[in-house]
């Protein structure tokens, strides 16, 4: 019985969209991120678009997610998985939800992100204008 709701509760929680690991990150870097962190970094908002428009490689970051934010990575700490003057594709519910902006204000505009890695997945998603 419990291991039925287990996996009940591993199929209602799963994500549309699925995590690809980047194929830059070699195995030492998604091990070291085997644990709980959070990971602030500098971006720049490329673009903003509904999933499923075209072919992406995404992380996804959020349940149902709907929409493709391409990030230009700016500034990352040291210790990330993610690399500086790269562009990074996250997968999001609502972009609005994100920036609390249309859209037209989004593009183009740096922002300061968080993001929490578990276990080599992303969740949890923040973004506050840079004011830098």
């Amino acid at each position: 019985m419990k291991l039925f709701l287990l996996l009940l509760i591993c199929i209602l929680c799963g994500s549309s969209v699925e995590l690809r690991p980047n194929p830059n990150w070699s195995k030492g870097t998604l091990e070291r991120f085997t644990s709980h962190k959070v990971i602030t970094f500098i971006g720049t908002v490329k673009s903003i678009e509904p999933l499923g428009q075209r072919e992406l490689r995404v992380i996804p970051v959020d349940r149902d997610s709907r929409f493709a934010i391409t990030i230009q990575i700016e500034a990352v700490p040291r210790e990330s998985p993610l690399e500086s003057g790269k562009d990074q594709v996250f997968a999001v519910h609502s972009p609005a939800r994100l920036f609390r902006l249309s859209e037209r204000d989004i593009i183009g505009r740096k922002y300061r992100f968080k993001v929490t890695c578990t276990e080599g997945r992303f969740s949890d998603l923040t973004a506050v204008p840079n004011r830098r």
